[in-house]
């Protein structure tokens, strides 16, 4: 996990500049997570998130409290918003209000890439926690299910269906 810093610009209006490669990252199997953005008195959190092609994608789940905005940077992002199944390439937006059920995957050949807005703040820690989790558990696929399983719980986050990924 690669802990980096938020610059408060000094004029006092609560404006912040992060430079590239600041941020909190953390991985989880094929994804990398920098949280770019998060305020306790913040509108929304910025996360930049990057998966690798072939990998499972998140499970089809339902966030109660959470709005989530994706806008796809580089390569092509399959998701499932409600019952619509779509591609979303480079320049696409995603909107999955909370109450409806959602899922992401890399659909394409290679590494693609996005920035996900989180409304309100907070979700965001899910990511974090989790990743420490299952580096504490290692190789133990039950502890590691308790942990999602609780974390889940605790990060609103209601897991409904198998996650998704990209067939050839």
């Amino acid at each position: 996990m690669k802990q980096g810093k938020e610059h408060i610009v000094p004029n006092g209006d609560k404006s912040i500049l992060v430079l590239p490669g600041e941020g909190k990252t953390v991985s989880l199997p094929g994804n990398e997570i920098t949280v770019v953005h998060r305020g306790a008195d913040a509108a929304y959190s910025l996360a930049e998130w990057v998966a690798a092609p072939g990998v499972p994608g998140t499970p089809l789940h339902i966030h109660r409290v959470t709005d989530e905005g994706f806008y796809i940077l580089e390569g092509t992002f399959g998701f499932q918003v409600g019952e619509e199944t779509v591609e979303a390439a480079a320049g696409a937006f995603v909107f999955a209000p909370k109450g409806i059920e959602h899922a992401f995957w890399n659909k394409g050949p290679t590494p693609a890439r996005m920035l996900i807005t989180m409304s309100p703040p907070g979700f965001e820690r899910y990511f974090e926690e989790l990743a420490e989790g299952l580096a504490a558990v290692g190789d133990d696929a039950e502890a590691a299910m308790d942990i999602r399983k609780t974390l889940s719980e605790k990060h609103d986050i209601e897991v409904v269906g198998p996650p998704r990924q990209a067939t050839s």
